[in-house]
């Protein structure tokens, strides 16, 4: 019905309703242990899925190793008993640090990790038991969490303080390459970012002698600038279902898999727009509004405005008519999930076959 999504009989499905193609899953879960090679070298991040079941089928693929940025995606996800789930993500409260103790506590299968990039967060992380280590964070120039390369030292003497905490190495979300099509600026931002590691990475070698300092690097829009560096783990988020501006990056063969179903509900004719019942509640709302979702099969409409629970198209030449259904794909995978509690899953012959648990949707 849709071009390279099979799906059948739309009239029964309440609009707005969040997809995902099973086929198109399975196909990026190929993609990347081709791009990459060695499974173990990945450490995908859960904030997109948030799901027990895909996160089963990763491991069942041989991935075993997950950040997450919540302590509910931590316990949550747990359950399912990988390896080890990192929490990249500051621990900031006491109220935090004893329901993390009570997670470590209650999996000891699986080892748990986080980040650290000051003394505050240290003095909270000091009295965990069980903890497998912490990672240092450091900003490589998104500016957002994590201490730069210039001034590291200080958090360094203050972190090797603590003997109850084991340094495993660095985390480095390089985030600020989001949106820049530009491949081979992001090269360079890529050459940047592999120059502050390893210049962390000597200090914690040579002067703290650390004996071993893993390093877990790169986003969804970088990861893969990384493959060549065989130490290094590499951790994406977005591939698994993929959104409309990762899709920009033209090198990378992933497909877009979670996609939201809408339907026309109004139109102005007159200003050459239709009204979807796709709005902020139903799917990405952080990018800029025309960035938001992209309908498919028809490529010059663009969303002009959108609010709670509408979305307004202009049509610039594309046909919608009045109940016609439309598939968006979001802007922003990582922020559809959470809207929703579950997912329909549409099999091969654009049958739906089942249900994908947001299972990891809440916070508590």
């Amino acid at each position: 019905m849709f071009n390279n999504y099979t799906l059948n009989d739309v009239s029964q499905i309440e609009t707005p309703e969040f997809l995902i193609f099973e086929s198109k899953v399975e196909s990026n879960i190929d993609s990347i242990i081709s791009l990459v090679g060695d499974k173990k070298r990945l450490v995908p991040h859960a904030k997109t899925h948030k799901s027990k079941q895909i996160l089963n089928k990763l491991i069942k693929n041989g991935i075993t190793r997950h950040k997450t940025s919540t302590l509910n995606e931590l316990e949550v996800l747990a359950e399912c008993e990988p390896e080890e789930l990192i929490l990249a993500y500051p621990i900031s409260s006491i109220k935090k640090i004893e329901r993390l103790q009570k997670i470590i506590n209650k999996f000891p299968k699986t080892k748990f990790s986080t980040i650290a990039s000051n003394n505050f967060h240290l003095n909270l992380l000091k009295d965990l038991n069980g903890l497998n280590g912490v990672y240092i964070d450091l900003d490589t120039g998104m500016n957002r969490t994590g201490v730069i390369v210039d001034n590291i030292d200080d958090f360094l003497t203050q972190i090797f303080k603590y003997e109850n905490i084991n340094v495993l190495g660095i985390h480095a979300y390089d985030g600020q390459m989001y949106g820049k099509t530009d491949i081979e600026e992001r090269k360079l931002e890529s050459k940047k970012t592999l120059d502050d590691i390893r210049l962390l990475e000597k200090k914690l070698l040579h002067q703290y002698s650390l004996k071993n300092c893993e390093i877990i690097v790169g986003g969804s829009w970088s990861f893969h600038f990384y493959i060549d560096e065989k130490d290094m783990k590499l951790s994406p988020g977005t591939w698994i279902y993929w959104d409309a501006s990762n899709n920009k990056q033209k090198e990378l063969n992933f497909t877009i898999a979670g996609v939201v179903l809408g339907q026309v509900i109004d139109e102005n004719k007159s200003n050459d727009t239709v009204t979807v019942d796709i709005g902020a509640k139903a799917i990405s709302s952080d990018p800029v509004t025309e960035n938001r979702f992209v309908l498919v099969d028809k490529p010059k409409s663009k969303l002009i405005f959108q609010n709670e629970e509408h979305g307004i198209v202009k049509l610039n030449g594309e046909s919608l008519n009045l109940g016609d259904y439309v598939l968006a794909q979001p802007g922003h995978a990582c922020t559809v999930s959470p809207k929703y509690s579950r997912a329909l899953i549409v099999n091969d012959y654009g049958i739906i076959s089942g249900e994908i648990k947001i299972d990891a949707r809440d916070r508590v």
